[in-house]
This record gives C-alpha cells, structure tokens and sequence, in this order.
C-alpha cells in the first residue's frame, strides 16, 4: 500500500511543480518523500521511478495528441530518431531512472541516519 502512495504522490509532485521548478529541485522533493514514508529500499525505488516516469510519458503524450502538432516528429527527425514516440519513450525511461534513484537515495539517506536500538 505504501508503494502505491509513494507512485501517486510522486506523480503528483512531478506534474504540479514540473513546469515551474528544475528537475532536479523535484527531485530532491521527491527524496524527501521517500525519506519520509520510510520503508524497503526497493519499494522506494519502485515507487518514485513509476510515479516520475509515468508522469514524464503520460503528459508529452496527451499534449501531443490534443495539440497534434508535427514539432515531436521534426525534433525526433532532427536528433536522428525514428518517430516522436521514440523520443517521448526515451523520455519516460529517463524518468524513470532519475525518479527513482532520487526515492532511493533518500530512502537510504534516512537508513543513515536512523537509530538503531538493541536492547
């Protein structure tokens, strides 16, 4: 469950404060959430990649298809892809990797730092 209130919250973080904010501040954002809800390393990952990338697929794609503009298929032609689709896929997995190193490391970040009790 915890997983996937860290994909719907990271998701959310990325699409209000993407088109105002560097990726990179989201980012921190988004390792501060993780470093909040705690959990499995794993999880954390798992959970900021889908939300960043699902987010960074998803929006492209339907401004893409409500404005059906030409522009993704001319910058894909320019960087020497096939199509728009490819660039917008490649986009998505980019997210999906930073995402979810940025949840990762803050979950590790708050393994750090967290106290260990033997009784």
């Amino acid at each position: 469950m915890r997983v996937v209130i860290q994909v719907l919250l990271s998701g959310l973080i990325a699409y209000l404060f993407g088109g105002y904010w560097p990726y990179w501040v989201i980012m921190v954002g988004i390792a501060g959430l993780a470093l909040w809800l705690k959990g499995p390393a794993f999880h954390s990952f798992i959970g900021g990649a889908l939300g960043v990338g699902l987010v960074w697929l998803l929006v492209p794609l339907l401004t893409w298809s409500a404005s059906g503009s030409d522009l993704p298929d001319q910058v894909a032609e320019i960087m020497g892809m096939q199509n728009g689709l490819v660039l917008a896929g490649i986009t998505a997995v980019m997210g999906f990797l930073i995402g979810g190193t940025s949840a990762l490391t803050g979950n590790l970040l708050g393994k750090l730092v967290q106290r260990n009790k033997f009784y």
